[in-house]
């Protein structure tokens, strides 16, 4: 995919958003009452600036500016291995906090990823990878008192 091609893509996407946080906006009511701003007025603010940053994008990328004047291609050839060596284990990761939940995906997560991508010793591997979850359970779920994903097997673990 060129870069025009990725302009084009982000920018209709984003202008999709856009349109549809706009309409949600005006379902809510944009104007301003006897009480101030009513519910969709900063949304539908937002969507405006949304839409209209949308707009440049795309006549930008159709007009062969800015970035879109590249014909090079979006990602080289070179750069697919590490981008993918990124992608596909934090897709695993998310896949997986629905099935085990965020602490323990994030303890698989890290220790694979740490050894694997970092090559760091094991030592350092298991303390940072067993850790930083748990010190994130003890900040958010028994200081905070908030509540993260427990996915479908967490609750029976403890999590």
């Amino acid at each position: 995919m060129s870069m025009r091609g990725a302009d084009l893509m982000v920018a209709a996407i984003i202008l999709a958003i856009g349109v549809v946080v706009g309409f949600d906006a005006i379902r809510l009511g944009y104007g301003w009452g006897m009480e101030g701003p009513k519910a969709g007025f900063f949304p539908f603010i937002l969507a405006l600036i949304i839409v209209g940053g949308s707009l440049v994008i795309i006549r930008q990328a159709i007009q062969g500016k800015g970035t879109a004047k590249a014909s090079k291609p979006l990602v080289p050839r070179e750069a697919v291995k590490p981008v993918l060596v990124v992608l596909i284990p934090a897709i695993l990761m998310v896949a997986l906090t629905e099935i085990v939940g965020l602490y323990i995906a994030a303890i698989i997560y890290l220790t694979v990823y740490i050894r694997w991508v970092g090559r760091f010793s094991w030592l350092t591997t298991v303390l940072i990878g067993i850790l930083v979850p748990v010190s994130f359970y003890i900040v958010f779920d028994k200081i905070f008192l908030i509540p993260m994903p427990q996915g479908m097997f967490g609750a029976r673990l403890g999590f």
